[in-house]
């Protein structure tokens, strides 16, 4: 027996679509393999409280997890101010012997060799170098003031000796390693001294402020 075609006109209500259960059952085992990567993502969103990435947004990639580090390292370096004095060298003397004294005129200056420090700062805050002279009994007792001093710090110029400690040297944070510092000293002479030997005590201090 045979069928005539169907028309051109022939509405498609016609030929109802029956779907193939082969491939209906095909589609239900590809959704069920879905719902354990469905379920892991839904659980991932709910712990960082938005989506890892938008898939759909160029150049995004997903978070990096994040890793506990197995040891943490911590260095603590100590803020602090240092002074050295690569080498002492014996007491400072000055240029004045009979050659020298008694000299055409007075008041008269008489200098003695440069004296090398070195300072370092790892301090954050402001920092300072102080200096304090002493007068020292000589023959007789007799001593000479801190004023017959003059002083000055890496050519700078010349400032008197006070009697009280001074600031010599100050700064601001961590210095670029140990800081050259030259102090340089000048014995000045009025003419009324008694001969003999004389001394001085002079003590430098480095100090972090607040």
């Amino acid at each position: 027996m045979r069928t005539a075609p169907c028309p051109a006109a022939c509405p498609a209500a016609a030929h109802p679509v029956t779907a193939h259960p082969a491939a209906a059952s095909s589609a239900v085992y590809r959704a069920a393999r879905l719902l354990p990567l469905l379920a892991a993502l839904a659980a991932l969103v709910q712990a960082q409280g938005t989506f890892p990435f938008d898939p759909l947004q160029p150049g995004n990639t997903p978070l990096t997890p994040l890793v506990q580090p197995d040891i943490t390292v911590r260095p603590l370096i100590p803020g602090l101010v240092s002074l050295r004095r690569p080498s002492t060298g014996g007491p400072v003397t000055f240029n004045l012997n009979a050659s020298t004294y008694p000299p055409a005129q007075f008041p008269a200056r008489y200098p003695s060799a440069p004296q090398p420090f070195n300072v370092f700062s790892s301090a954050s805050t402001p920092w300072s170098v102080q200096m304090e002279v002493r007068s020292q009994p000589g023959q007789g007792g007799r001593m000479l003031p801190p004023r017959a001093l003059l002083y000055r710090v890496n050519g700078g110029p010349w400032l008197p000796v006070a009697e009280v400690p001074q600031v010599i040297l100050s700064s601001v944070g961590p210095t670029p390693g140990w800081l050259p510092m030259t102090v340089e000293f000048q014995l000045e002479l009025q003419g009324g001294e008694v001969g003999g030997e004389y001394g001085f005590e002079v003590l430098f201090t480095a100090t972090a402020l607040p």
